[in-house]
């Protein structure tokens, strides 16, 4: 099974080591797609990266010397609220093994990513436009779209993205499930996230077929 999440804005800071392009589980297959994306942040304006203040501030500083900066694991790096309701660190050994296999994050830096793979700290919505390069949803589209077809060919792939992911990604024909939260009194927002997490979390200990009866505080899964 691969489990798709988008990233999280929210990250931690520090790391130890040094990150390059090729690193992490689709580094030989995405460094020459990332290099132009790493080229470009430094010169695109923080409006852009929909940032301002000290936030635009920081983002400067990481995206600037991405290479060679220190890197996280995934499951480390993001802590924005998908995150907070995956809660990795949580997990028994057997389930983070699982959730390192099957969990993807779709980036607008790496384009894809695994859960354990290392990080730096860097701004890079998937919806924003870099100088030169144009939106990064369809910059990656046709990079990364034939990666998760092919995949899709021995697994089953869920979609847990938002819409903004989505849009950089073509799904396939077969074994792929688009997933989407629904809640009789919310919408979106910090619950739907943390709802998100939760159902990942979850699918790491259940099959496919079990996704319609998921619950959680009144969320339920409409699987397309």
């Amino acid at each position: 099974m691969i489990i798709l999440l988008p990233p999280s804005e929210g990250k931690e800071p520090g790391g130890k080591r040094a990150w390059g392009p090729a690193s992490g589980r689709f580094g030989r297959a995405l460094a020459g797609a990332r290099e132009p994306v790493i080229a470009a942040l430094p010169l695109t304006a923080p409006t852009a990266l929909k940032v301002r203040g000290a936030i635009a501030a920081h983002a400067k500083l990481v995206n600037v010397s991405l290479v060679g900066s220190p890197v996280l694991p995934a499951s480390a790096r993001y802590s924005g609220v998908v995150y907070q309701g995956l809660d990795f660190a949580s997990l028994v050994p057997a389930q983070q093994d699982v959730a390192q296999d099957s969990i993807v994050i779709v980036s607008g830096l790496l384009g894809l990513a695994g859960l354990g793979d290392p990080l730096p700290d860097y701004r890079a919505p998937m919806d924003a436009s870099l100088e030169g390069l144009g939106k990064l949803a369809a910059y990656w589209k046709p990079r990364i779209s034939p990666l998760l077809q092919k995949a899709a060919k021995r697994d089953v792939v869920i979609d847990l993205l938002t819409q903004v992911h989505r849009s950089a990604v073509e799904p396939a024909e077969q074994n792929w499930f688009t997933v989407d939260l629904v809640h009789s009194d919310v919408t979106g927002g910090h619950a739907a996230k943390f709802a998100k997490g939760q159902l990942a979390r979850w699918l790491l200990d259940h099959d496919i077929a079990e996704l319609r009866r998921w619950k959680f505080q009144g969320w339920t899964a409409r699987v397309r």
